[in-house]
Order: structure tokens, then sequence, then C-alpha cells
């Protein structure tokens, strides 16, 4: 998602990698698999059936706190794994369902608010493709081919689109993924489910803003209701600031409805491995101080402009952070935002609890992240998360120590269940 995940020290948030390689060979397979269930899976995952889901929705609500579903596709840059459309066609599927779930999950009369999922665009699109957009998008003087308007026109009218840039494969692939990303859009808005789009890598990610701006062009108009599509903005980048101040100002203008969900950053690693390989400038903020800076910033200018501009500009305050929070709720206070108006806050299942639920009972809307699905799928997704997050938020001490120690408390103590 990009939430960002605290640590303490040099130990990753939770050994996932560790955990599964240690009880595959001591336990075997299926006592692994077990052992995996009844902690770290039963920890961050809210299980594999619709039921489970449900069960594991009301006891949130009993708390004030509203699910966020997240179907947890993963994908690496450049893998072969994934090839030909049918894998695609496969995650189309798994999104429109997860969509069915999240209207059909149980509603509480107490709690408002929208209801809202996740979409990874690269479970519908190939990070190839990503990355092929992405060089192109980045020359001077790019053509209005690959405008957002243009996208937008090809997404509705299902005509094929020609990109001079790509070859026939490519187009067809371009045009296979603007119809799966409209389907899942338009199935959203139907059903009255807003998107929040997944951040990726820096070297996708303009292609990924550029398909995100697309649907907002076609579905974050005022006489949709939107913002029916929000994009992630990650503070850690040194561009984020100005990306931000710059898109909002153009779905302004465009009078789009502008939804947002603002992080620190999950893959900071990654970012300059890959900036150091290609001998290019180091995207990231230069240490953890800098990018809760930008959080700020990014934050006070999304604050100002939801005070100007009220249901058409919506933010979530995706963060584990509890400065950022007390400067959200502080500057929510000062400038008149309702807590039940357009600014919601969202943290992982499982982690930083005890802000999420002084949000809840304070009455501020807040969302939890909620990863479904077998142990098969969802273990990868952990274990991706647990290597991206490892050098998050190095910086706090004091909320990483009482996350780690309240992990653990819990992990050990479901792992004892499990061996007696």
């Amino acid at each position: 998602m990009g939430l960002e995940a605290p640590r303490t020290g040099s130990e990753p948030l939770f050994p996932v990698t560790q955990l599964q390689a240690w009880s595959q060979r001591l336990l075997g397979s299926r006592l692994s698999g077990a052992l995996l269930r009844a902690s770290v899976y039963g920890q961050f995952v809210a299980g594999e059936t619709q039921e489970e889901v449900e069960g594991c929705v009301r006891q949130l609500q009993a708390l004030g706190l509203r699910p966020l579903l997240a179907v947890p596709t993963e994908e690496e840059p450049d893998s072969a794994a994934q090839t030909g459309e049918a894998w695609y066609e496969g995650n189309l599927d798994a999104m429109l369902r997860c969509v069915d779930l999240s209207r059909g999950l149980p509603e509480s009369p107490d709690l408002a608010g929208k209801t809202l999922m996740q979409l990874k665009v690269t479970a519908l699109a190939s990070t190839r493709l990503c990355k092929d957009l992405t060089s192109w998008i980045t020359k001077p003087g790019v053509s209005s081919e690959l405008s957002p308007e243009r996208l937008a026109e090809a997404m509705d009218s299902g005509q094929n689109l020609q990109v001079s840039c790509l070859n026939t494969e490519q187009n067809q692939h371009l045009q296979a993924s603007l119809s799966r990303l409209n389907r899942v859009a338009q199935y959203a808005r139907d059903q009255q489910v807003g998107l929040l789009v997944d951040a990726e890598y820096t070297f996708i990610n303009p292609a990924l803003s550029l398909l995100v701006a697309a649907l907002a062009v076609r579905w974050n108009s005022p006489r949709e209701g939107g913002p029916w599509v929000w994009n992630t903005y990650q503070a850690y980048l040194k561009d984020t600031h100005e990306r931000l101040r710059r898109d909002a100002e153009a779905a302004h203008r465009a009078g789009l409805a502008f939804g947002v969900k603002l992080v620190r950053g999950a893959y900071l690693e990654k970012e300059r491995k890959v900036s150091q390989l290609q001998g290019t400038e180091d995207p990231t903020q230069p240490d953890y101080e800098a990018t809760s800076r930008s959080y700020s910033r990014c934050l006070e200018l999304m604050l100002s402009l939801v005070s100007h501009h009220g249901p058409m500009c919506h933010l979530m305050v995706a963060s584990h952070n509890e400065e950022s929070v007390r400067q959200a709720t502080k500057r929510m206070w000062e400038l008149g935002i309702p807590l039940d108006g357009p600014v919601c806050f969202g943290q992982l299942l499982g982690m930083c609890d005890h802000v999420s639920l002084a949000l809840g009972q304070a009455g501020y809307m807040v969302y939890k992240s909620i990863p479904y699905g077998c142990l098969e799928e969802v273990i990868p997704y952990l274990i991706r998360r647990a290597q991206e997050n490892r050098s998050v938020l190095q910086g706090a001490r004091r909320e990483q120590a009482l996350l780690s120690r309240e992990l653990w408390q819990r992990l050990l103590g479901r792992s004892r269940r499990l061996l007696h």
C-alpha cells in the first residue's frame, strides 16, 4: 500500500522471510503453514473466506474503524513469471470481486464515510509497459498522443489506441490494460466504492500517474460525484511536493475532484539501488528527518486545499507517525475541517493500533488496510512489505519500540497456543 511501517534499530518489522524458512525446515510445509496462519497471517491478514473478512471488519467497526480491502497481488519489475493477458484478466476478476466484497461488507450505522478499496495498477498492466511509457513520457516535447484526455477517450470508447512509441504488441497490451482499468473504475463507481491507487517504483510512477490521470478525467468529474479514483503520493521522493501542487492545480483547472492518499513511501532501498546502478540522481530524500519535513509540507498543502475546495478535494493521511497525525488533527481543527468531512486516516491492519483506536474513538474517519486471501497468495505480499519497510521510519524510536514489543508479544502468544 505504501503506508510506512516502523521498525526498531536494524531489525525488520517482522521477520516473515526468516520465520517462513525456519518453520519449513523445522516443521515441514503443513505445520509451517499452520504456524504462519496463527502468527503473521493472523496478525496482518483478515482471512481467506468472506465470512472471515466480515468477522475482521465487525471487530474493527466495534472499535470505530473502517475497512480498506486490498488484493495482495505481487509482480516484480521485469519479471517473466507473469506473461500474456490471462494473468492480468485473472487479476481483473479478483479486483471486481474485491469491489463486490467491499460493497457487501456489514455496515455500522455509527460509521459514516465512503467505502474504499485499494487498486494496484501493475496487477492490470505490465511493469514492462509502464517502464516503456515512462521512458517516453519523461522525454522533452512529448506529443499529445499520450495525454490523459486521449487515454480516457480510448478507455470510454473502446477504440484501438495507437501510440507511435510502442510496437503492435505493446499497443494491444496498452489497450487491454486501459480496458481493465476502466472496467474496475466503472464497476466501483456503480457500486459506490472509491479506488485508492497504490504508488509503486519511481521508474514506473510517471506511467502510473498518467493512467490514474486518465481514470480521473473519466471518473472524477462533478457529474460522477467523485473523486472515485485517488492517487498516492510518496513524501520520501524529492519532487513530491511540487508534483502534488501541480496535479492539484491541473485537477482544479479541469474541474475534476482530487483524491490523494499521502504516504511516506516504502521502496527506499530499491529506489537507491536502481539510481546507483543507472548512475542517476537518487530520487529519495536524504534521511528520515527530510522525509518527515516533506510529509509535513505535503500535508499542509493538502489540508489547505481541502479547506478551500471542500468536497472537491479528499485526503487520506496514511501514516503511522504520531507527529504527522497530530499535525493533521491540529490543522483540521484550526481550518474548521469537520471530522466526518473529506479528510480520513489510514494505517495497516495489525499495525499502530494505539493511533488508530485513539483517532477512531475521537470521531475521526480511520481506515485499516486489509489484505485478504489464501496463505500462498498473501505470504509473498507480506514478505514484500517486510523487505520494503525495513529501511523506513528509522527515526521514530519510541513508536518503533512500542510496536515491536506489541508485535512480538502477539506472535509469541499465538505460537504458544498453536504448539499447545
